[in-house]
């Protein structure tokens, strides 16, 4: 037995429902580390005007003098509040099997931050590491939530 096939606008807005909710929270994770930076942490600011070469020096060597606890929980905060932000919205357009694209952004989050984590120097694994196990965990959550309340205000028939 076969399923019927879906209209193309139909595949079409299921992938850009996809590709839009992955940009976003790459965007969310840069944005976030970029404006707290230049508002709370001057050294992060300095450290932005280094040349390319001293900037991987540094980031290889020792990330947390660049990047600032404080500054990096703050980040990880937003970031989680900002990808279950995007769980959601992904949920609300999904065109069809709503958590399966949620799914589907957060595993291609996964395994984005995994790829990330086996190229990093080891200093810099730690950072990495909490990005893999929050984010897209953060995203379920919020694709949860949003789940539910669609299931809740669908009428019975």
């Amino acid at each position: 037995m076969s399923q019927p096939s879906l209209p193309p606008a139909l595949l079409l807005r299921s992938f850009l429902t996809v590709a839009s909710g992955y940009v976003m929270t790459v965007l969310s994770l840069f944005s976030t580390f970029y404006l707290l930076g230049y508002l709370m942490f001057p050294s992060f600011v300095n450290f932005l005007s280094l040349k390319v070469e001293e900037q991987e020096n540094i980031m290889v060597s020792d990330p947390w003098s660049v990047i600032p606890i404080p500054m990096f929980c703050l980040a990880v905060v937003f970031n989680c509040a900002l990808c279950a932000g995007i769980g959601w919205l992904i949920v609300r357009t999904a065109p069809f099997a709503f958590f399966n694209h949620a799914v589907f952004v957060a595993v291609l989050m996964f395994v984005m931050h995994l790829q990330t984590i086996i190229q990093d120097a080891p200093e810099k694994k730690t950072m990495t590491l909490v990005y893999l196990l929050c984010f897209p965990v953060s995203l379920l959550i919020g694709a949860k939530i949003s789940a539910n309340r669609l299931i809740e205000t669908v009428p019975e028939h």
